[in-house]
């Protein structure tokens, strides 16, 4: 049995389609994220979690499903067996332009998560810090060099000798 070029083409086509849609819906979800983690709603933030953690993996799932068509033509799962399967598949080059598409889209949805990230990191530490001072507790030990507690903070010499 052997696969068409017009069949595959179709089929990356629908991949690379799904995928602009969900990594549009992800970016957007997101983005509501960022609103969400700088408020106090524990709910909201649960519930936008959920919808970001459902786009993630259908996205995964698209992901597996390129990669195996690449490796069933025997392209390879790597960068450049994709690049090889898109240059089978569809040699004018629209396919490749559509991956760079969501390429972007992907860029844009890591610096919104990175960001939120941040956030609630900050917050975090923040929660921390103000539980240390309700607990009326001491700042964690720092350790010198050879593993041995600093009792406080002092000025400490950083030169290399």
């Amino acid at each position: 049995m052997s696969v068409s070029r017009s069949d595959v083409q179709r089929h990356l086509s629908r991949i690379l389609a799904e995928e602009a849609q969900l990594l549009a819906e992800l970016e957007s979800v997101l983005e509501k994220e960022t609103d969400i983690v700088s408020g106090d709603d524990a709910e909201a933030i649960q519930r936008i979690g959920s919808n970001r953690h459902q786009c993630v993996e259908r996205l995964s799932q698209l992901g597996v499903e390129r990669i195996d068509t690449g490796r069933m033509l025997s392209f390879g799962a790597d960068a450049t067996g994709l690049s090889k399967l898109f240059d089978w598949a569809d040699p004018s080059r629209s396919l490749r332009a559509r991956w760079a598409v969501n390429l972007e889209l992907a860029r844009r949805c890591k610096a919104l998560n990175d960001k939120n990230g941040a956030i609630v990191a900050a917050k975090l530490d923040r929660v921390q810090k103000l539980l240390g001072h309700l607990r009326g507790s001491k700042p964690p030990p720092v350790y010198n060099s050879k593993a041995s507690r600093y009792t406080s903070l002092g000025v400490r010499n950083l030169g290399v000798a």
